[in-house]
């Protein structure tokens, strides 16, 4: 292959006299050699290069290395940091390197290229936090969710991942926001925190029953849901959603059968001080107004050592489904939260992150009607109000040793999840009359330690080491009026998991890779676990192996093709022991086939990435509802996926981007627990087709105002409720539309967003109540026309 594109200030710097290496540089400054000419990879060697001028470090390393550099970008005015102790010269280059915008490309036997890093487009942001005006220099992805930083284009699996500002649009968005800003992802419509995401349809049931999830929620390095609903955290300050499709169970264990969803949060800053805040109002039509108000704070205590961050907020959503009779709204949801973020730097070879966050989500009432979606009212006596209660505290310390890196991560989760349903209409499966509350009252809990070492620098493989605790504690009761309330369920459970994990990455040829991993754990499930236990102790033990391998070729410039294959698979257990029907479930298990390929243009102006899926699902775990309304669960069968997504990003230029996406799945139940072969039996909630369309624009104003301003469209398409026959019900088929703009000038940000700009109808959600469900169908309409000013300052 040959490079067409030295310019003539091109230097070798001479490490070794030999003829070998003298041939080499000539083919080089011919151009009959180019960046794909990959050979062997150089042995560790032992470094110590003071921090200073970098061309000075490049010599320094040649002489010790007898490694040969040339220069394709001027670095006379460039300095580095240094780097001792013993590496690979890849590594050791690239901490030299680090801050400087350049790289060192391996040209040949023992010689190096510095060159810029290509030009790659930016992480794709949300649609409520544009683009900013000036758009920065571009620089690679990293993704972590992989449990080590990785350039987005060179990792073999289907990954999206969508930037925030700290605090972009007029209202830090929710996970709902992001399910319309990414193919794949799908979730219920319950209201804030009763809702259950799903990933390319691997979806077992729309009720929040005790089956494990199969979306895994992380944050940063804590997983923070097991079997809980999703706690639905306000993205304020978070810097990306990382979101894996596929089975992740070599790197995660059980439960990630549909993937990950991974909320990167910004770290303390060691070196600047600064502050931001916004105040918002929100105008819902045929509804009720709202109000907010965030904060950011970024405090060094000690300069480059230890630095404190700091996040608020309080936001009241205004609500839009009224009492028959009433003219006001019943279902306002506020939210309130706070976080607190502590990095220490004790050298420069070992970073402690450790912090406390917590929300509390308070919904008046459910937000679903009768009748039909056109709806905005019902008649309900006994409202339905949500208590949604989050804790997290965390510890990370990472630092080198040797030529390792290690990492030991530690997170606790308390999320309490209580609610209250009007259970009148099937009060006399529980031998009452008239109307009946139901409460149920459920605390989780979720302890992890990994313990993980990976090579420093350019990281080609992990091991590591977890354990993680989850419980599961509560109970739930009727109460009729004016009665005592009487226990119909007890929740008592504990799963303890201990596993050793890997993934390598292997290379093959000339830019083809293979890549690895595999997970052993054992899986202890204990039901009577309490101090008082109130249920008989019954305990259930599984160990299981998750593998996972891909093959993938490098694309010249920026892209990769892949093909992944994965499995994940959930332990057994018992239902709820009030129950009637069979307790004990099995495990199920879920493997994929993944083929697809991303690609960056040269220039970064597009970047374009596709992907098809096969999956199949057997034993399916599914959380269904018993005649009483109560939720159980079962082995629903074996499932069927058939899938494919492609997406677009493009800067036109002169501040103009297009986004696009879509995806179309078939997602099918095909047989039966007893074997029976079904027809035409969708799995619920992912649509079979869902499409989204983006357009923005930033200019400037008069007065030294930026502006930028733009459009969304999303397609939600055919869903199923259930695959169970009496609650077999449609939803989705709907289109919306939303807008925003903002305008800053120097502190200052003025921000206006109109989602559902044409106020459509649409059923989000056929479900709302277990305990009504059969007598008459039930909707979810989406949220009407709402908008949404804000101010916001920073310091």
């Amino acid at each position: 292959m040959t490079d067409r594109n030295l310019p003539a200030t091109w230097r070798p710097s001479w490490g070794s006299k030999c003829v070998s290496k003298a041939i080499l540089c000539i083919l080089l400054l011919a151009g009959e050699i180019g960046p794909e000419t990959v050979l062997a990879r150089a042995p560790v060697v032992s470094l110590d290069i003071a921090p200073g001028p970098l061309m000075a470090a490049m010599d320094k390393f040649s002489a010790s290395t007898g490694i040969s550099i040339g220069f394709k970008a001027n670095v006379t005015q460039l300095k580095t940091r240094g780097v001792k102790g013993r590496l690979s010269p890849e590594e050791a280059l690239a901490r030299l390197l680090e801050g400087t915008g350049l790289q060192a490309l391996r040209i040949g036997d023992r010689l190096y290229r510095i060159e810029p890093k290509p030009a790659v487009i930016a992480v794709r942001q949300s649609p409520r936090t544009p683009a900013p005006t000036v758009a920065p220099a571009a620089s690679e992805i990293i993704v972590t969710a992989q449990k080590r930083p990785q350039p987005l284009a060179n990792i073999p699996l289907s990954v999206s991942v969508l930037s925030l500002d700290p605090l972009g649009g007029a209202r830090s968005p929710t996970s709902r926001d992001i399910s319309l800003d990414m193919e794949g992802l799908a979730m219920t419509n319950m209201g804030p925190g009763r809702n259950r995401q799903f990933i390319r349809g691997v979806a077992d049931s729309p009720f929040n029953g005790l089956s494990q999830s199969t979306v895994a929620v992380q944050v940063d390095e804590a997983r923070v849901t097991f079997n809980a609903p999703d706690p639905d955290l306000r993205l304020i300050d978070v810097d990306r959603i990382e979101v894996l499709k596929g089975p992740q169970g070599p790197l995660y264990g059980s439960g990630a059968l549909g993937g990950i969803y991974h909320i990167v949060t910004r770290k303390a800053e060691l070196d600047d001080s600064y502050a931001l805040a916004r105040l918002s109002a929100q105008a819902v039509q045929h509804g009720e107004l709202g109000t907010g108000a965030e904060g950011i704070m970024n405090l060094p205590v000690v300069d480059g050592r230890l630095a404190l961050r700091a996040v608020g907020y309080r936001l009241l959503e205004g609500g839009w489904i009224s009492n028959d009779g009433s003219d006001k709204a019943t279902n306002s949801t506020e939210t309130v939260g706070a976080r607190i973020a502590l990095r220490w730097q004790p050298s420069e070879r070992w970073t402690v992150d450790a912090g406390f966050m917590l929300q509390d989500i308070n919904a008046r009432d459910s937000q679903y009607v009768l009748q039909s979606d056109e709806m905005l009212s019902r008649d309900h006596p006994i409202a339905e109000p949500t208590d949604n209660d989050f804790k997290l505290w965390h510890g990370t310390v990472k630092g080198n040793i040797g030529t390792l890196e290690l990492t030991s991560a530690t997170s606790y989760v308390e999320h309490g999840f209580d609610y209250i349903l009007d259970a009148s209409s099937a009060a006399d499966q529980f031998g009452l009359t008239g109307q009946v509350r139901f409460d149920d009252d459920r605390r989780y809990t979720v302890l992890n330690q990994e313990l993980r070492i990976a090579p420093q620098g350019e990281q080609h493989w992990l091991a590591g080491l977890s354990y993680l605790r989850a419980t599961t504690r509560g109970e739930a009761s009727v109460t009729p009026e004016g009665g005592d309330p009487a226990i119909v369920e007890i929740y008592d459970r504990q799963v303890v998991e201990y596993a050793i994990f890997g993934e390598a990455t292997l290379p093959l040829f000339n830019r083809l890779d293979a890549t690895i991993g595999a997970r052993l754990f054992q899986s202890i499930t204990r039901d009577g676990t309490g101090d008082e236990p109130r249920i008989t102790p019954v305990r259930a033990r599984k160990t299981i192996l998750s593998p996972s391998a891909a093959i993938s070729y490098r694309l010249n410039g920026s892209g990769i093709v892949y093909l992944r294959y994965a499995r994940a698979m959930r332990p057994g257990g018992l239902a709820p022991a009030e129950t009637t029907s069979a307790r004990q479930f099995d495990a199920d298990e879920l493997s994929t086939f993944d083929l697809g390929f991303r690609k960056t243009a040269f220039d970064g102006r597009w970047s374009l990435s596709a992907s098809t899926y096969y999956t199949l699902w057997n034993d399916i775990q599914s959380d269904y509802l018993l005649e009483d309304g109560l939720v159980s669960t079962r082995n629903a069968g074996k499932g069927r996926i058939i899938g494919a997504e492609i997406a677009l990003d493009w800067n036109l230029g002169n501040g103009f981007t297009i986004s696009a996406g879509g995806s179309a799945q078939s997602a099918l139940l095909t047989r039966a627990a007893d074997g029976v072969k079904l027809d035409d039996r969708g799995l619920p909630i992912a649509p079979a087709f869902a499409g989204r369309a983006s357009f923005g624009k930033s200019f400037a104003l008069a007065g030294g105002w930026q502006a930028r301003t733009g459009l969304q469209a999303n397609y939600i398409g055919k869903a199923r409720l259930s695959f169970d026959d009496d609650l077999d019900r449609s939803m989705g088929n709907y289109a919306t539309a939303s807008a925003h703009a903002e305008a800053t000038r120097g502190h200052w940000t003025l921000s206006v967003n109109m989602d559902n700009l044409f106020d459509i109808r649409g059923d989000s959600f056929s479900f709302g109540n277990p305990f009504a469900i059969r007598e008459e169908a039930q909707y979810t309409p989406i949220r009407p026309r709402t908008l949404t000013l804000a101010l916001a300052r920073s310091w």
